[in-house]
């Protein structure tokens, strides 16, 4: 998968990070979450919505897809990552840095309408400024996050959770934080 990167649409994006979590490969997982999470929200910016269709319709499929994954998968991942705020905000750098440019939208997503293309680099800008925001936010709220976690009892069940390194990831570290 790692070698169709550029190919994977946003839903073979949540089913990686969904395996790669459940495998233990949990940092791998979030930074496979949060680019599927990107990528969702980036076509859900950029496709054509008056030309969506209804239930059924591939654009009408994908638009509402991105939000059920999320919905799915984010508490379980969002759950652990959040635990290191530290090396959340790494991963959301990565992710960051990885999506300056759109992908080839037409590609991933045959027969699907999309915007004009002029205005996609400037949509995508302010997607990645947007995912910039939560990093910084993070960063700056770590100890109210952790706080809140203890108060509300999503730490305990993700505080034992380590992950394992991903061999050649695509979240490349040379040291994994939560290793035991």
């Amino acid at each position: 998968m790692k070698k169709q990167w550029s190919r994977l649409s946003f839903i073979e994006l949540y089913v990686g990070a969904i395996c790669l979590y459940d495998f233990g490969y949990r940092n791998e997982a979030t930074y496979w979450f949060y680019s599927a999470q990107y990528e969702g929200r980036q076509f859900a910016l950029l496709v054509n919505q008056n030309k969506l269709g209804s239930i059924g319709d591939p654009a009408f499929e994908l638009y509402h897809s991105e939000e059920a994954f999320f919905e799915l998968v984010g508490p379980d991942i969002n759950g652990y990552a959040f635990s290191d705020v530290d090396s959340l905000v790494a991963i959301l750098r990565k992710v960051q840095s990885a999506n300056r440019t759109v992908r080839d939208l037409q590609r991933i997503y045959p027969g699907i309408a999309f915007k004009d293309k002029s205005s996609w680099q400037r949509t995508n800008e302010d997607l990645n400024s947007g995912l910039g925001t939560l990093a910084v936010q993070s960063t700056n709220r770590k100890a109210e996050i952790a706080q809140q976690r203890a108060q509300n009892g999503t730490q305990a069940p993700f505080s034992h959770l380590t992950s394992k390194q991903f061999p050649g990831g695509l979240y490349p570290t040379s040291i994994d934080l939560r290793a035991p």
